[in-house]
């Protein structure tokens, strides 16, 4: 009897000591943006092993819940929100107001794309329809045409690589049936992934009053894309060549490039030396500025996640990610 309650104290002093861990967050200079009291009701909801054992939310992702200065990195007069995280460690080197939540543009499309991803095949065939009319002649387009038919892994390419906002409506009434079918998906996945500063009103990002999101949450958001290669080679590539058909039948040959200048091989924009830029997505509307976020790795092969939103203009977005990625240079 002795023994067992022994081991039952030890279980108890286990799960005491994980709790604990799950509410400190990535370290000591971060905490959980969930209280106790919401995290005890998770677990419960999940249920124990008979080990005593829960999964942490947070066990492989860093939480952020304050400004993280960098003594001669002055930023926060220019920029809406910025951060650098390294990925392996769940440690932020530099942070400014990641909870707050700001318009996100193009860089909506990660959650479109993650969607997709979990759904879809790549080689289903998606018919362009009436949502792909109807857009600004200011706003991104492919353009498409109603009939036009291109394989899933081709729609992604043009909406992540080129940004076209009228293949991000295809997409999401290919998944859901409808584009507000579609945003509940988004809004599911963001809420599941504990980006619950965001609301997606829209796969593509246009600007909308109700279309919020935050540096924190693109984190979170780009975190789980890069768990997929798929991703991962369309926002590495710098051009992307390919051939669909129309609604008559005819091959439509389409080229395009990739927005991320530090992908582009005809751009002279470049990282620091030492630092590789895998990709990511940008992002420009009148309320949200110019933004980026991107997966880099050092020298050694170590990614981090860089990300600057809402910078007056294209010069001033790269010089502020380049000012970043030298924090993993002299860290």
């Amino acid at each position: 009897m002795i023994r067992l309650f022994g081991k039952f104290k030890f279980r108890l002093l286990s799960l005491f000591i994980l709790v604990s861990l799950i509410i400190t967050g990535c370290g000591s200079d971060f905490a959980s943006p969930y209280s106790a009291s919401v995290l005890a009701s998770e677990m419960a909801g999940r249920g124990f092993t008979a080990e005593l054992k829960a999964e942490s939310f947070a066990s492989d992702l860093c939480v952020i819940t304050e400004n993280i200065p960098v003594e001669g990195l002055e930023l926060s007069t220019q920029v809406e929100s910025y951060l650098l995280i390294d990925v392996n460690n769940r440690t932020a080197l530099a942070a400014y107001d990641v909870n707050r939540q700001i318009h996100p543009a193009s860089t909506t499309k990660l959650m479109t794309a993650l969607v997709a991803l979990e759904n879809c095949s790549m080689d289903e065939k998606i018919v362009l329809g009436e949502e792909v009319t109807g857009f600004a002649y200011d706003e991104t387009v492919l353009p498409g045409k109603v009939g036009d038919v291109m394989t899933m892994d081709q729609a992604l390419h043009f909406m992540l690589m080129y940004s076209a906002n009228d293949i991000a409506n295809s997409i999401a009434v290919h998944v859901a049936g409808s584009i507000p079918n579609f945003c509940n998906m988004m809004n599911e996945k963001a809420a599941e992934i504990g980006a619950t500063n965001t609301h997606f009103s829209n796969p593509h990002g246009l600007d909308a009053d109700d279309h919020l999101t935050t540096a924190y949450d693109l984190y979170l958001i780009l975190n789980e894309c890069i768990k997929y290669e798929k991703f991962v080679e369309i926002v590495s590539s710098s051009e992307y060549s390919t051939v669909y058909t129309n609604s008559q039948g005819k091959n439509v040959d389409k080229t395009v490039r990739s927005t991320d200048l530090f992908i582009r091989t005809d751009k002279d924009v470049n990282p620091p030396a030492g630092i590789t830029v895998i990709g990511g997505k940008t992002g420009t509307t009148g309320k949200a500025g110019h933004c980026l976020i991107v997966l880099c790795r050092d020298s050694a092969g170590n990614p981090y996640i860089s990300c600057v939103m809402g910078t007056a203009d294209t010069d001033s977005l790269y010089e502020h990610h380049k000012m970043l990625m030298n924090l993993i240079l002299n860290g």
